[in-house]
């Protein structure tokens, strides 16, 4: 059956890949203490944001280099391509991780937004780039991911959010699991909800 859904986006890290990211290493290397660190990148400026920045890419990059799938990843984009079903990535990295990540495994996305063309999630503002990309409509488009951000950025955008449960965020999600529409613990569960 066809699914009423066309066009599915994705969060990068944690959702697609094996979340790999040293958040420690990164604030350690960052001197921040326990915050967001994008967040805290953003309140700085000039030269000393440009140096931020410079620093959480090359994390970024490296955690793409050596980045692993998530199970069921291969066999969704394969059922989104047969069914031909748009699929894009909105993530709070730099657009370099995505390309590496997108080369790597042979995945050709209709668009990417990445923070350097939307400011990042929880604003709802990359969602909604990325359902115009796609040439799509919010009642259209769903949104996975595995973090609060995720949700809380396709719900202001007005779309279907997904919450991926997964080992690594299974004891945080008791603060946002209700943002989600729907749960999976596989990204073949994604499937399933696309063919009701």
């Amino acid at each position: 059956m066809k699914s009423r859904v066309e066009n599915v986006i994705f969060d990068l890290d944690g959702t697609l890949t094996e979340l790999n990211l040293p958040f420690d290493e990164i604030r350690k290397a960052l001197n921040i203490k326990g915050r967001f660190i994008l967040e805290t990148i953003l309140e700085s400026s000039g030269k000393e944001r440009e140096n931020m920045f410079e620093v959480l890419k090359k994390f970024e990059i490296e955690a793409a280099k050596d980045s692993k799938l998530n199970e069921g990843a291969l066999e969704l984009i394969e059922f989104l391509e047969k069914e031909g079903i748009k699929k894009g990535v909105v993530t709070r990295n730099c657009l370099e991780s995505v390309l590496i990540f997108s080369k790597k495994f042979g995945i050709d996305f209709d668009y990417i937004v990445s923070r350097e063309a939307a400011p990042p999630k929880p604003s709802p503002l990359p969602m909604i780039r990325a359902i115009i990309s796609a040439k799509s409509t919010p009642d259209k488009s769903i949104s996975i991911g595995d973090f609060k951000f995720d949700l809380l950025s396709g719900k202001l955008a007005g779309i279907k959010t997904v919450l991926l449960i997964t080992e690594r965020n299974r004891s945080m999600i008791s603060e946002f699991i209700s943002l989600a529409d729907h749960t999976v613990t596989d990204l073949r569960g994604l499937i399933r909800i696309l063919r009701i």
